[in-house]
């Protein structure tokens, strides 16, 4: 019976101060896979399923071009996830296969270290994995190297896969073994001598289980007493692992840092099958006991009815007043803002000629009637006409309240694109600085040709 488990996830992972890039990574169910050179990420993943694979790798990506040689622990662990998904198999192979894949990279690694004559202070030596198999219900942690695996359960706080974890099972062995006197080495069941991996024991998963796999750059700038407290509060995943990796940035820390934390929220057993069944069956029986229960009968009430039927009326009448309201207040508003605007015509800009002198002409004689011709007629004097200067004449303007060079120009010359030349004529250097009352030249249009 496969046993379904809920999820959430999250990881932080951030350049250490002294390094020059970030040589951790991590592999989160297949969804996330960051390779190393990722100064600051973060992804997180929340999900339903039967299995599950976390891991976190430090300096276990290495590559040089001209031997021709490129080692990734992230493809292998790809690789070695999507086998296990398909073929199945009990959790304890599985666990096995993965032990001697990490062994077998961490050996390749370790030697192409050596051939390369890596100084022994460099950081690339610092080899780390750690990684979290969940499979119908249980889980089992592994590590090498210098990652560690903590887990948190109802309080309670302890390390996963570490080296004192591998020595008390030891003991139990050397314990439980009726020839241990007679041995010389001690080798624990199921365990490879050899192997570079501490596997932990497996273990059923529960609900509110709470797991952390971490680099040694975090660890030794928190240590575990500071992860222990920050790993029982009571918040989700991404918190908790933004928490641990933003107080490690506080404290001097040399190594890289990265925070992986996994929370189980819900365990669902047996399968989705029976669930739907028992669902269905549940859903029949209650159709069942609603068509043998009773009509239900209802008594209808005039005057309640009518009160409602009332109140709906009034309000939608007080809606219709209101709304009339707004729309008169509108049409009122508009009328009187369009009054404004017409009120607020520019005013006709005065036209001042300049006088010019007029040649002189004699004055017609005028005839005088007799009185005896006839009765007396009106003296009719013409009106005299505006006198305007003749062509080639200066004439002057008279800056009024609404004028602008522009608009002097369009009403001279019809057109306003004579303003800025009739701005060098009269030697204005800032058209929108004329002032009311100011004399403006207004020279015939070939001039400002």
């Amino acid at each position: 019976m496969s046993s379904v488990i809920k999820v959430n996830a999250c990881v932080y992972s951030r350049k250490g101060y002294e390094r020059e890039s970030n040589a951790n990574s991590f592999y989160m169910n297949g969804k996330f896979m960051s390779e190393q050179h990722i100064d600051n990420v973060q992804a997180s993943m929340e999900n339903r399923g039967t299995e599950y694979l976390f891991t976190v790798a430090d300096n276990m990506n290495c590559s040089d071009d001209d031997k021709d040689t490129h080692i990734s622990i992230l493809k292998e662990i790809n690789r070695y996830h999507e086998k296990i998904t398909v073929s199945g198999g009990d959790i304890k192979s599985k666990i096995k296969e993965l032990e001697s894949k990490v062994s077998d990279i961490s050996r390749l690694i370790t030697s192409f270290l050596e051939m390369s004559k890596v100084p022994a202070e460099d950081p690339r030596w610092g080899i780390g994995f750690g990684s979290l198999l969940i499979s119908d219900g249980q889980f089992v942690a592994a590590t090498a190297g210098n990652c560690r695996i903590y887990m948190m359960r109802d309080g309670m706080f302890r390390p996963l896969a570490a080296e004192t974890s591998r020595a008390k099972r030891m003991i139990d062995a050397l314990i439980r073994s009726e020839t241990a006197e007679e041995q010389e080495d001690v080798t624990l069941p199921d365990e490879d001598p050899d192997s570079l991996v501490v596997v932990s024991d497996i273990y059923d998963v529960a609900e509110g289980d709470s797991f952390l796999i971490c680099s040694d750059g975090l660890l030794s700038a928190l240590g575990e007493e500071k992860i222990e407290d920050i790993l029982s509060l009571r918040s989700d995943s991404s918190y908790i692992a933004f928490r641990l990796v933003d107080e490690a940035m506080k404290r001097s820390s040399s190594g890289d840092l990265t925070a992986m934390v996994v929370q189980v929220e819900r365990r669902y057993e047996g399968s989705s099958v029976r669930r739907s069944q028992a669902r269905s069956k549940q859903v029949k029986n209650r159709v069942d006991r609603i068509s043998r229960a009773p009509a239900i009968t209802y008594k209808y009430s005039r005057k309640r009815g009518g009160r409602y039927q009332g109140a709906l009326y009034a309000v939608l009448i007080i809606v219709t007043v209101l709304a009339l309201f707004g729309i008169m207040y509108i049409i009122i508003n508009s009328m009187i803002n369009t009054g404004k605007d017409t009120a607020k015509t520019d005013p006709i800009p005065t036209i001042t000629a300049t006088p010019t002198s007029q040649p002189t002409s004699t004055p017609d004689p005028v005839y005088t009637p007799d009185p005896t011709d006839g009765p007396p007629l009106v003296d009719e004097t013409p009106t005299p006409e505006p006198t305007t200067a003749p062509d080639g004449e200066v004439r002057t303007h008279t800056v009024a309240k609404g004028d602008t060079m522009s608009k002097i120009a369009r009403t001279y010359y019809g057109s306003s694109d004579y303003a800025l030349k009739l701005c060098e004529y009269n030697g204005i250097s800032d058209p929108d600085k004329i002032i009311i009352g100011q004399k403006i030249k207004i020279p015939p249009v070939e001039m400002l040709r």
